[in-house]
């Protein structure tokens, strides 16, 4: 029986000594490599780590498991074990991404330059003549870029799609009566909308890539929309202060239903596959609220906090809802699936199915991902 057990301690030891060994770099054990060797030994949690040195006003995507982390300085791209796959760097007064699926967009707001990156590092650039103010990505690749006007037009909404590694434009819609704010492309890349605002409120364009005529529109007379997408049903949810509309046309009517905030404005706002989400801010007298809806403005679930929201994350059938005291995920009901009290401290964390989810900070990244997920 000793033999056995030190036979057995001394497979583990060698174990230990070969993990440790391919993780070493530069003659010394990074943060990364210690913390694979612990959890590779010890059998813990899926755990990588990411180091980003991002400049200013940092910001951050998760693409199909792909990280991209941008700042002032340029941006990087890690695949799940946190390793880098694509660095460039470029300055950027005000750092923004569009990701969605498996493509995120890197642009500087009032900038002249679109970087599209792909999950397996895969990276594009796309100059643009007049300054940026929007850049959305649609859940099949697909990718619009909204610009400054100039001369006659108030706007410029330009659709691309990726041929061969290069940009291509696939269609191109210029507004003359509204400021352009944003726009949103469908999965399948045939269908777009274009999100504008002029003196009567909101109004978005919805447009079809076989025609060049407008194929629909929807008016919003109490206001700004502020912002658009498609859902992969190919219903548009359009943001508002007030609310949600979900608007759904067939190229000659449009029909809506609508979400509203009764609460008050949300302090934090997310769309995942087929629901929003939405959190608002408690006062002195009242705890704040988390609220889940569907696409037709059904309500799914809704939770009480007091705790402080950091970011709110819908991605697939989860929510990563980060407070300044830890991580929790949710599925679409608002079933507590997951927490993770050691993500406080961190700015940005995003749900990756099941238990798993990635937080990022200023300077450095962690993922959470226990060893047996609840799936749903």
């Amino acid at each position: 029986m000793k033999k056995r057990l030190i036979f057995t301690l001394i497979i583990l030891l060698i174990a230990a000594v070969a993990v440790l060994g391919t993780l070493f770099l530069g003659g010394e054990l990074s943060l990364r490599g210690a913390r694979r060797a612990v959890n590779a030994i010890a059998g813990n949690s899926i755990d990588a780590v990411y180091a980003f040195e991002p400049g200013l006003n940092e910001v951050f995507a998760d693409i199909d498991g792909t990280v991209v982390a941008a700042g002032g300085s340029g941006f990087v791209a890690y695949d799940k074990n946190g390793a880098e796959l694509a660095r460039a760097g470029f300055s950027m007064k005000t750092p923004a991404i569009a990701a969605k699926g498996d493509t995120a967009a890197v642009f500087d707001l009032g900038g002249h330059a679109v970087r599209i990156v792909y999950a397996d590092g895969t990276v594009a650039e796309l100059p643009v003549a007049n300054e940026i103010i929007s850049v959305s990505v649609g859940l099949g690749g697909g990718f619009a870029v909204c610009t400054s006007g100039d001369g006659e037009y108030k706007g410029k909404a330009a659709f691309y799609k990726m041929r061969s590694g290069t940009p291509a434009l696939i269609y191109e819609w210029f507004s003359g009566e509204g400021y352009i704010l944003g726009a949103a492309v469908s999965k399948d890349g045939k269908r777009f909308a274009v999100n504008t605002l002029n003196s009567n409120g909101g109004r978005v364009i919805l447009l079809d890539s076989g025609s060049t005529a407008v194929s629909a529109e929807f008016l919003y007379s109490l206001g700004v929309i502020l912002e658009i997408t498609f859902d992969k049903s190919g219903t548009l949810i359009a943001r508002t202060a007030d609310g949600v509309l979900f608007i759904t046309g067939d190229g000659t009517t449009v029909s809506s239903a609508t979400f509203n905030f009764a609460a008050g404005e949300p302090n934090g706002y997310s769309a995942g596959d087929g629901f929003i989400a939405a959190h608002f801010a408690g006062t002195q007298s009242s705890a704040g609220e988390l609220v889940t809806a569907d696409i037709k403005g059904r309500e799914l679930g809704r939770i009480q906090t007091s705790r402080r929201l950091v970011s709110l994350t819908a991605s697939g059938n989860r929510i990563a809802a980060l407070w300044s005291d830890g991580l929790d995920i949710f599925d679409r009901n608002l079933r507590l699936i997951a927490s993770y009290p050691d993500a406080s401290g961190s700015n940005f964390a995003v749900p990756r199915g099941g238990e798993a989810a990635v937080v990022m900070n200023g300077r450095a990244g962690h993922a959470f991902a226990k060893q047996n997920n609840i799936e749903g």
